[in-house]
């Protein structure tokens, strides 16, 4: 796979394509609990696909009617005693995936000062994952990208009206990779023929997304502007 999956979906597919390097022969997938059959060591093994391990339990499961969970990440390693009998498969150990790059913009006057640090706890997509790079976009004092940011995790989800009073969705540490000397503007943005059609540019960088397949035009431009930048955002610069 080109990127690492961003749901359950992309789970079963990444298992289909490495069940005979995990030692799976796989019997049957079906769509009530549990989601495959399949035989390892001469041992038939119940598995359940999850995209966060943690997902079995959110998800209602009874432990007892799954020997494996197969997920993309193992964000389960504290979990309670009546699902320890449970093996975890992550398959983020074996593949090599190339990173994402999201944008998440931020009311500079309300929380601009919480970016002040070199790592922080920030409101990421939902797809976000360790590795992926997180483009701020802040509103002010000039409206514009200047500073790129790296997800490094721990996770920590929260529904609406939680008890910790955090922001509902998924929460992540990030570490700075770079500050921009010359900001990405939305106005320099908005007159650059490659630039102005961008989606996330014709949506005003509002909310979060997901702009990998943007990425290597925004690269580009930082990059032109910011030449010392390229060290620090090897992993994401586009061939």
């Amino acid at each position: 796979m080109s990127y690492a999956p961003t749901s359950e979906a992309g789970v079963v597919l990444l298992f289909g394509r490495l069940a005979p390097e995990l030692g799976f022969c796989v019997e049957s997938v079906q769509q009530q609990f549990p989601d495959c059959t399949a035989v390892r060591r001469g041992r038939r093994m119940r598995i359940e696909f999850e995209f966060w391990a943690s997902d079995f339990a959110a998800h209602g499961h009874d432990p007892s009617g799954a020997d494996v969970i197969v997920c993309w990440e193992n964000d389960w390693e504290a979990r309670p005693a009546r699902y320890r009998r449970i093996e975890i498969i992550s398959l983020r150990d074996h593949v090599r995936a190339a990173p994402r790059q999201f944008m998440v913009s931020c009311r500079e006057l309300e929380n601009g000062a919480q970016l002040n640090g070199s790592c922080v706890e920030w409101t990421v997509p939902l797809a976000a994952q360790r590795g992926d790079l997180i483009m701020v976009y802040r509103s002010a004092p000039v409206s514009g990208v200047r500073d790129l940011w790296e997800v490094t995790g721990p996770f920590r989800r929260f529904g609406r009206r939680n008890r910790q009073g955090m922001w509902p969705g998924l929460q992540a540490f990030m570490r700075r990779l770079v500050v921009l000397k010359r900001p990405l503007t939305f106005d320099a943005l908005t007159r650059n023929d490659l630039t102005r059609t961008l989606p996330v540019v014709r949506a005003r960088f509002q909310g979060k997304r997901d702009i990998t397949n943007e990425w290597g035009v925004l690269c580009r431009e930082i990059l032109r502007l910011n030449p010392a930048a390229r060290r620090v955002l090897r992993r994401h610069v586009a061939n």
